[in-house]
């Protein structure tokens, strides 16, 4: 069955709303089902950015994040959706809304990067800005203490093809490809040029740990 749209749609399209107005406080929403309906209702909203939104993602469920990021090249306001499927959701649920990723991608409109997530090290935030940072070809150091990108030049030889492998990520990505395949096919086409991948920490084994501060680099 589809995703219902319209059973809570005034509260979703405000939701939503404050989100993309540039001058608003808040910048992340986070939507998802109405117990097992396919009703879409709001989660919640807030102001606290990436490092808040990742941590209201619920194992037992499937969600839907729309947050407001900042370009760290141009200063533009750039949106990152993430499909959210917890892995303590069970798999007949898991199939029902892999076909809704589509129509959620529909209804919010405008993301430039989009993560397919099923755990907490596919919501890095470190990868996620890694992922933004990379669209917009430079590489940069984020400072939590001062709030500030700051071009940190070339961090690897010129065609250096080197990667360090991690082989509890390969491992985890690999299972994860299955269920993703489905839900990326039916969204193909709906938001050209957006970009539509796993985090690049997942992919090439680079470390989630948090810490003070991260290397984002353009591949």
């Amino acid at each position: 069955m589809a995703a219902n749209l319209s059973r809570n749609g005034p509260a979703l399209q405000e939701a939503y709303a404050r989100v993309v107005a540039e001058k608003s406080p808040t910048d992340w929403a986070l939507f998802t089902y109405e117990g097992n309906s396919n009703d879409i209702r709001v989660a919640g909203t807030g102001e606290g950015g990436l490092e808040e939104v990742v941590e209201e993602l619920s194992s037992g469920k499937v969600m839907y994040a729309f947050c407001r990021v900042k370009d760290p090249n141009s200063g533009l306001p750039k949106f990152v959706l993430i499909n959210w499927t917890g892995e303590g959701v069970n798999d007949v649920r898991k199939g029902v809304c892999a076909n809704h990723v589509s129509t959620m991608a529909s209804f919010l409109k405008g993301a430039h990067v989009t993560i397919n997530a099923r755990a907490e090290e596919d919501v890095e935030p470190e990868c996620i800005m890694q992922k933004v940072a990379r669209a917009s070809g430079a590489n940069y150091t984020f400072h939590k203490e001062s709030g500030r990108f700051q071009d940190t030049g070339p961090q690897a030889p010129v065609g250096s093809v080197y990667q360090k492998t991690n082989a509890v990520s390969e491992i985890k990505r690999f299972g994860k490809d299955s269920f993703w395949a489905k839900a990326e096919v039916s969204a193909a086409g709906v938001a050209i040029g957006a970009s539509v991948e796993r985090p690049v920490c997942a992919r090439r084994g680079v470390s989630t740990a948090r810490s003070p501060g991260f290397l984002v680099t353009s591949s």
